[in-house]
């Protein structure tokens, strides 16, 4: 029987990136003199742990380099047994990560746990709980939400808060865009297909979506008044988990305003076109999605039909 025609050579690919990337990190916020007795050691553990790809190569570093140096610093050998165990990291958080905000310590405690599970064998780590998938939690925002956001992006004080906030408003209310796509994406995305302004989405799930009104005319403003520059109005860091907070860290949020999420966001496009009633396997290309998981979680938030529409839709009078 033929194999599938899959392309192995992209995971063999990304596997040799992410050994380089190991290898040739070398930490800006250490000095030289703390990170050098550790640098073997640290590259031995980052590779162990698996990171598939370059940028996750380059976050386990970022990690394990601050961590590692901390405990060698605090007494302790290079010794995996002896650093990666529930009290050393759990004392790393509370006073050499007191710097950080709570969900950034949260977010390094569970790294540093996961890595530690993976590369120690005694250390008294009880098994990992079962991981609740985000999707299942994903809610979109109301009418009155998005009209509120809305609000609030045009009431920021500077013309850059304002872009920003603007523009992350249009693109996941506008095309639905993931997260994961918004932060490379230019002015030079923006066509016009049909006599319509669209986004052409690049990378693993290239697409041409067209920007729901009235998000297309914000888009097409930025295209026309600042041409070549990003979307967003900002340049995001290639490993940086808090992208969006550290976009808008700056912005004036009331305390009425929803958080933004952009998974909410990309929520909110799926369900407005799902009550248009658009085609879902022209949805679900545009969604870039290859099933109906995402469709059946939003469900629940679809109006109900009354019973003499949807007898007319099924027997077609």
């Amino acid at each position: 029987m033929p194999e599938p025609c899959v392309n192995r050579h992209a995971d063999v690919d990304a596997t040799a990136a992410a050994r380089e990337a190991v290898h040739r990190y070398a930490p800006t916020a250490l000095r030289p003199e703390d990170w050098e007795p550790v640098a073997e050691f640290t590259r031995a553990v980052a590779l162990d742990v698996g990171p598939v790809d370059r940028r996750r190569a380059i976050e386990a570093m970022r990690t394990l380099s601050q961590f590692i140096v901390w405990a060698h610093r605090q007494g302790s050998p290079l010794d995996r047994e002896a650093i990666f165990t529930p009290d050393v990291v759990e004392r790393y958080i509370a006073v050499g990560c007191s710097h950080l905000a709570h969900a950034s310590r949260a977010t390094r405690r569970s790294d540093l746990r996961r890595f530690a599970t993976a590369v120690t064998r005694r250390a008294p780590w009880a098994p990992l709980p079962a991981r609740m998938r985000a999707d299942y939690a994903i809610v979109p925002y109301t009418r009155a939400e998005v009209d509120r956001l809305l609000e609030v992006a045009q009431q920021q004080r500077t013309p850059t808060q304002r872009r920003r906030l603007t523009s992350t408003l249009a693109l996941g209310l506008g095309t639905g865009i993931y997260p994961r796509e918004t932060w490379r994406l230019t002015t030079e995305h923006l066509v016009f297909r049909n006599g319509h302004l669209c986004l052409e989405v690049p990378g693993d799930t290239p697409r041409t979506i067209p920007i729901t009104p009235p998000h297309d005319a914000t888009l097409d403003q930025i295209r026309r008044v600042d041409p070549g520059s990003t979307i967003l109005g900002f340049v995001a860091r290639e490993w940086d988990r808090s992208r969006l907070w550290h976009m808008i860290e700056k912005a004036d949020i009331p305390a009425d305003c929803p958080p933004i999420k952009m998974s909410r966001l990309r929520a909110t496009w799926i369900l407005d076109h799902l009550e248009h009633r658009v085609h879902l396997n022209a949805l679900a290309q545009l969604a870039g999605v290859n099933s109906w998981k995402t469709f059946g979680h939003l469900m629940g938030f679809l109006p109900p039909i009354d019973e003499v529409t949807l007898v007319a839709e099924i027997a077609r009078r």
